[in-house]
């Protein structure tokens, strides 16, 4: 059994370790969210690079939420041979001989561009990391969210860590259940695991009855997380 991560390089060993499991396992559209406000996706991006080099060589392609983006990512990573596209380039950023992708931090702006390349991916292992399709609310229409949920709803969530309150996390390996996690002295300790994600009023009930506070997620990180926000 994984237990919950001490540091940054470990959860992201861990994601890419559930995103192999998974594959294995037979799923193709998944979902790797490591949830720290100040985490920049690029920083963990490149170890998923080299994992899908690993995996596939360069039958594959890393695509980003715009052209622009991809330009950065090859800078960045010009001592990688990898094909880097924007999600707005269409076709070419879906070729016949790839056979996967990885998309690095699309938001919601690009929620329909994603949905027609998953169209043209088929069933080849699609990987969304750090994906923010919820983020625009604010003059996103009633049709685009439709399409956004209609989009998250075709995706196996296979790793994902938050920071909530009072010190605990909601955290999934796949291919372990949902857990929420909560500081016991000088460690952590799982309180709770779930086959379905705890959201909502239902995560807020666990947290408050497991730590005798109300929960709030608007509390900072502190506790066990304070180590990983040292690290991003």
């Amino acid at each position: 059994m994984t237990n919950l991560p001490d540091t940054l390089e470990d959860a992201t060993a861990q994601a890419i370790e559930a995103t192999v499991a998974a594959i294995d396992a037979g799923y193709t559209r998944l979902i790797v969210d490591i949830r720290f406000a100040e985490l920049k996706p690029m920083s963990i991006a490149r170890d998923f690079v080299l994992e899908f080099i690993k995996l596939y060589g360069q039958s594959w392609q890393a695509l980003f939420a715009d052209a622009g983006a991809a330009a950065q990512a090859k800078n960045q990573w010009s001592d990688l041979d990898v094909s880097m596209r924007g999600v707005n380039e269409g076709r070419a950023a879906i070729r016949p001989e790839d056979r996967a992708f990885l998309l690095v931090a699309p938001s919601s702006i690009e929620v329909d561009r994603v949905e027609k390349l998953l169209e043209l991916a088929g069933d080849r292992p699609f990987l969304m990391l750090n994906p923010r399709l919820e983020n625009s609310e604010v003059g996103l229409g009633l049709s685009a969210r439709k399409i956004r949920d209609r989009l998250i709803n075709t995706f196996e969530i296979c790793y994902y860590i938050q920071p909530l309150s009072e010190g605990t996390a909601l955290w999934r390996c796949h291919p372990q259940p949902w857990q929420v996690w909560q500081p016991d002295g000088d460690a952590m300790k799982m309180i709770v695991e779930s086959v379905e994600r705890p959201m909502g009023d239902e995560l807020n009930r666990t947290i408050s009855k497991a730590t005798g506070k109300q929960a709030s997620f608007l509390s900072s990180l502190q506790g066990f997380f304070d180590a990983l926000k040292q690290q991003i």
